[in-house]
C-alpha cells in the first residue's frame, strides 16, 4: 500500500507543470490592465448568457401588439394633425360638443376634455367595454354592454340609467337633454325623453350599428346584412334599392345622413351605398378593405376610413384614396364644430418600434422584441465561440505537436495539408457543408473548426521545433522515454501558455465568424444569434431606417470580440519575452528558478 502511495504521488507530480501553466495565463491577465478590462467585460458576456432568460423582458418569438387610445384631429380644410395617444384602450367613439369632447373606450374607460383642454381619463372599474358617446352643451350620454347607459351628473360622477334592454348599445345621437336615439343589438331601438329610455320597435333583430340625423323627425339607421331603416315622423320605412348586388346584403358599420338627398353608408369589404333622395344604389371606391367611418364635411365632400389605415375622400361622384398616415385600423371618424376625428385603433402589431420602456432596443418587422433576441444570442454566440476555439485548438495543437516533434516526410505531409487548408475559404466551404446537411450551429462549429486550426498548427509546431533541441528533451530521449511520453509530459506543458494564447484568439476569431456565416444565412433560422438578428433585418429591408435592429447586435459583437483580443493582447507577454519591458502595463516578469521551465524528471 505505502509503494502504490509513494507512485502516485510520483505520477501526481507530472501534472503539477501542467497546472501551473494553465493557471499563469490568469495571474498574468489579472496583472495587466487591459487584460483586466477584458476579463470583466468578458464575465459580464458570460453572466448575460447564463441568465439570459431571466434578462429576457419578451418572448423572442412572440409578435407584440400594442393597444391604445388614438385620434387623428382634421379640420374642414382637410389639414391633418399628428397622431395622438390619449389613452391605453382602444377609443369607439368621440364625442365633438360645442363645450366638450367626449371619448369612450374599452374596460370601461371614458375621455373628457374641454375645447383646447387636456384629456381626462375616468376609469370607472366596469368590466364592461363603452361602445357610444354623446354629448350636447354639458350633457353627456355613453353607452356600452349589456344595455349600459351613463350619464355624468352636476358632480362629474357617472350615473346610471335605467333601460329597457341588456343589450348592447353600440350609437346613441343626442338632440337636447329631452331628445336622444340610441340603437343596439338584436334590433335595439331606444328613445329619450328626458326622464326614461323607452323602446321602439324596429321591425328587426338584426344587429343596428348607427344612427345618423338631419333633423329629430328624420333619420337613417344601419344594421347587419344589408339593413338600412328610414325613421321619419316616428314611422320606420323599408328603403329602396335600384338593384340588389352582393354589396346589398353586407354588413354596415357606419352612416353619414347630410340631407335629403345625400346619404353614405359604409361596411364590410369596402362597402358603399349611396342614398340620392329616392334610392340606394352601390358605389365603388376601388378599396378593398372594410370601413368602419363615414362623416360629410359639406355636400361635396366626405371621408370614409377603414381597415390598415384607409382613408377615402368623396367628392360628390367619386371616391379618391389619400395617403395613408398610419397603416393602423381605425374604428371609426367623427366631425362637429368645425373640427374632426379619427379614432381608434384596432390592436396592431407594434412592427419597427423604436427603443423604449418596453422594448428597449425596438422591435422587429414582426413587432419582436430585439433586447430579448440579443439576450439569447448572446448564449449561441459564447457556446459557438467556445466550442470552435477548442476544436480549433485541440486539431492545430496536436497536428503542430506532431510534425514539430517528428520533422522529415510526417513535418512535410503535414505542414502541405496545413497549405492546402490556407487556399479553402471559410464561407463557400460553410456553404457546401450546409448544402450537403442543413442549418445548425453544429455545421458552423464544424466549418470553423475544420478550416481554421491551421494557423494554430503552425504556430505550436515552431513551438516544438524549438523545444526538442533543448538539452532537457534529449536527456529524457538518452533516459529512454518513449515519444509519447515525451510529447505528453515534456513537451506539452511547455506548449500550453501558446495555446492559451491561441484559444482566445481562435474565440474572438469563432465568434465573428459564426456573426458572418448567420449574417449569410447559414445559420439555423429557429435560433436567434446576433448574425441571424442581423440577417433578419437585411432580409427585411429595414436595416438602412431601423437603426436600433443593427446596432445592438453589431455592438455586441464588436465588444465580446474587443474583451477576448484584449486578453489575447495580454497573453502574448508570456510567448513573446521582448514584450516584456517594452510595454507599459506589460507584467514585470518573475526570475526563472531554472533555465528550463516546467523541466520534467527523466526516468
Amino acid at each position: 500500500m505505502a509503494k502504490n502511495k509513494k507512485g502516485l504521488k510520483e505520477r501526481l507530480k507530472y501534472l503539477k507543470p501542467m497546472l501551473m501553466n494553465i493557471i499563469e495565463p490568469f495571474k498574468i491577465i489579472i496583472k495587466d490592465p487591459l487584460g483586466r478590462i477584458g476579463a470583466v467585460i468578458l464575465s459580464i458576456i458570460v453572466l448575460i448568457a447564463i441568465f439570459a432568460p431571466v434578462l429576457a423582458t419578451h418572448n423572442p418569438n412572440i409578435m407584440n401588439e400594442r393597444i391604445e387610445g388614438s385620434v387623428i384631429p382634421f379640420d374642414e380644410d382637410g389639414n391633418w394633425s399628428n397622431y395622438q395617444i390619449i389613452g391605453e384602450k382602444p377609443l369607439n367613439e368621440v364625442a365633438v360638443g360645442l363645450e366638450y369632447e367626449l371619448a369612450v373606450a374599452d374596460g370601461g374607460f371614458i375621455y373628457e376634455r374641454e375645447i383646447d383642454g387636456d384629456w381626462i381619463e375616468y376609469d370607472l372599474g366596469q368590466d364592461l367595454d363603452f361602445l357610444a358617446a354623446a354629448v350636447y352643451q354639458d350633457f353627456k350620454l355613453v353607452g356600452g354592454e349589456a344595455g349600459l347607459i351613463l350619464f355624468q351628473n352636476e358632480d362629474g360622477n357617472w350615473e346610471q340609467l335605467d333601460t329597457p334592454v341588456d343589450t348592447n348599445i353600440n350609437d346613441i345621437y343626442l338632440f337636447s337633454r329631452d331628445s336622444a336615439y340610441a340603437v343596439g343589438d338584436n334590433g335595439t331601438f331606444l328613445s329619450w325623453n328626458g326622464q326614461e329610455w323607452s323602446q321602439i320597435d324596429s321591425g328587426t333583430e338584426r344587429n343596428l350599428r348607427e344612427i345618423s340625423f338631419i333633423s329629430p323627425d328624420d333619420g337613417i339607421i344601419v344594421g347587419d346584412r344589408g339593413t338600412i331603416i328610414h325613421y321619419r315622423d316616428d314611422q320606420l320605412e323599408e328603403p329602396s334599392f335600384r338593384a340588389f348586388t352582393d354589396a346589398t346584403f353586407r354588413d354596415l358599420l357606419a352612416v353619414s345622413y347630410y340631407n335629403e338627398n345625400q346619404a353614405i353608408a359604409v361596411g364590410e369589404r369596402a362597402t358603399i351605398m349611396v342614398y340620392d333622395g329616392e334610392d340606394w344604389y352601390t358605389d365603388d371606391s376601388g378599396a378593398s378593405r372594410s370601413l368602419n367611418g363615414v362623416i360629410h364635411i359639406s355636400e361635396n365632400e366626405a371621408y370614409a376610413i377603414g381597415l390598415r389605415g384607409t382613408i377615402l375622400k368623396y367628392d360628390g361622384e367619386n371616391w379618391e384614396t389619400i395617403d395613408r398616415i398610419t397603416r393602423r385600423d381605425y374604428r371609426g371618424i367623427t366631425f362637429a364644430m368645425d373640427r374632426g376625428y379619427i379614432y381608434g385603433v384596432e390592436p396592431y402589431v407594434n412592427e419597427l418600434a423604436p427603443p423604449s420602456g418596453d422594448h428597449l432596443f425596438g422591435t422587429t418587422h414582426l413587432g419582436r422584441d430585439i433586447w430579448s433576441q440579443v439576450m439569447y444570442g448572446t448564449r449561441t454566440a459564447l457556446m459557438v465561440g467556445i466550442i470552435a476555439a477548442l476544436v480549433v485548438n485541440l486539431i492545430g495543437a496536436t497536428v503542430g505537436l506532431i510534425a514539430g516533434y517528428y520533422r522529415g516526410n510526417i513535418d512535410n505531409v503535414l505542414m502541405r495539408i496545413v497549405d492546402i487548408m490556407y487556399g479553402l475559404p471559410l464561407e463557400p466551404f460553410a456553404i457546401i457543408l450546409v448544402l450537403i446537411f442543413e442549418p445548425s450551429l453544429w455545421i458552423i462549429i464544424m466549418a470553423i473548426g475544420l478550416l481554421t486550426w491551421r494557423t494554430n498548427a503552425r504556430i505550436i509546431r515552431s513551438q516544438v521545433l524549438s523545444l526538442v533541441e533543448r538539452p532537457f528533451i534529449k536527456a529524457a530521449r538518452v533516459a529512454g522515454a518513449s515519444d509519447l511520453r515525451i510529447m505528453l509530459i515534456h513537451i506539452t506543458p511547455n506548449i500550453l501558455p501558446l495555446a492559451f494564447l491561441q484559444l482566445a484568439v481562435a474565440m474572438g476569431y469563432a465568434i465573428t465568424a459564426e456573426a458572418t456565416l448567420s449574417f449569410l444565412g447559414l445559420g439555423p433560422p429557429q435560433i436567434y444569434s446576433w448574425g441571424t438578428i442581423l440577417h433578419s433585418a437585411r432580409l427585411s429591408g429595414a436595416w438602412r431606417t431601423a437603426w436600433w435592429w443593427v446596432i445592438p447586435p453589431g455592438l455586441f459583437i464588436s465588444v465580446t470580440v474587443v474583451s477576448v483580443f484584449l486578453i489575447s493582447r495580454s497573453l502574448e507577454v508570456l510567448t513573446n519575452p521582448r514584450l516584456r519591458g517594452g510595454r507599459d502595463n506589460a507584467p514585470e516578469p518573475e526570475e526563472p528558478k531554472n533555465l528550463l521551465p516546467n523541466e520534467q524528471p527523466n526516468n
